[in-house]
């Protein structure tokens, strides 16, 4: 089951329609087989030989946020204006975070559903979700969440619901991150003010992530490199790959 069809159906209905009116809330109404293969996930949208097939043509241009590939003898434009088309996400300037609203953070959702740690990877997020809803979770920890659900109010652990939900897409959707990394205790803390992150530029953080994935490392000319190499130095039954960043579906809708 996908991200996003998960998070549809251990949402209630007042949960979706607050997760709806927050700045991911339009992806809810797209056919969830466009976007990850629906519940079954038998289909892949992910076109993993169409976005390769593009950046064997990307074209050299002096645009610094831009790629231009050439399909077919005719110029295709991938740009933060098409992305923004495309997703619907705010992609205006990122703005720098000031010290007053630094220290209006907190860390309650980490310390509440995640036990406080300091590090929380993609794996701790889908089981810190889970268990807002009782699954997942080992005896030894059952108690523990039982109390600190008792102790919140009613209220306050269903909007929890939506702000960990949130973060939830962002991370495992949008931004397509390393399942090995941390993922970033800002996003847990803002996510606490709802209106504070919704009107941030979630569209320009996940475009220049994807941009830097698919640009600045060079990475089909790595995978050009590898495979050039001479038969006895290539290990047998081993695919050339390369792993990339962001919100794939776009770009290759885009493109």
């Amino acid at each position: 089951m996908g991200i996003l069809a998960e998070i549809k159906e251990k949402l209630d209905d007042w949960e979706l329609d607050l997760f709806w009116r927050s700045c991911f809330g339009h992806f809810l109404d797209l056919e969830l087989e466009w976007l990850e293969g629906g519940k079954t996930g038998k289909r892949n949208t992910f076109a993993g030989q169409l976005v390769h097939f593009l950046l064997l043509r990307r074209m050299r241009t002096s645009k610094k946020k831009e790629m231009w590939f050439l399909v077919e003898g005719k110029p295709a434009r991938f740009s933060l204006t098409k992305f923004a088309m495309v997703t619907g996400l705010h992609c205006s300037a990122i703005p720098k975070i000031s010290t007053e609203q630094s220290l209006h953070l907190k860390n309650r959702l980490r310390d509440l559903y995640f036990e406080g740690r300091s590090q929380i990877k993609q794996d701790d997020l889908v089981r810190g979700f889970r268990s807002m809803f009782n699954e997942g979770e080992g005896d030894s920890g059952k108690k523990e969440k039982r109390k600190k659900k008792k102790a919140a109010k009613r209220g306050q652990e269903r909007e929890d619901r939506v702000k960990v939900a949130l973060v939830y897409f962002l991370e495992g959707v949008l931004l397509s991150a390393d399942a090995k990394k941390n993922i970033s205790d800002f996003y847990l803390s803002m996510v606490d003010d709802l209106a504070m992150f919704n009107a941030y530029p979630w569209g320009s953080k996940v475009y220049n992530l994807m941009f830097d994935s698919l640009s600045s490392k060079n990475l089909v000319a790595k995978y050009k490199e590898r495979l050039a190499k001479p038969k006895e130095k290539q290990i047998p039954g081993v695919k050339e790959t390369y792993t990339l960043l962001g919100f794939l579906f776009s770009f290759q809708v885009s493109c």
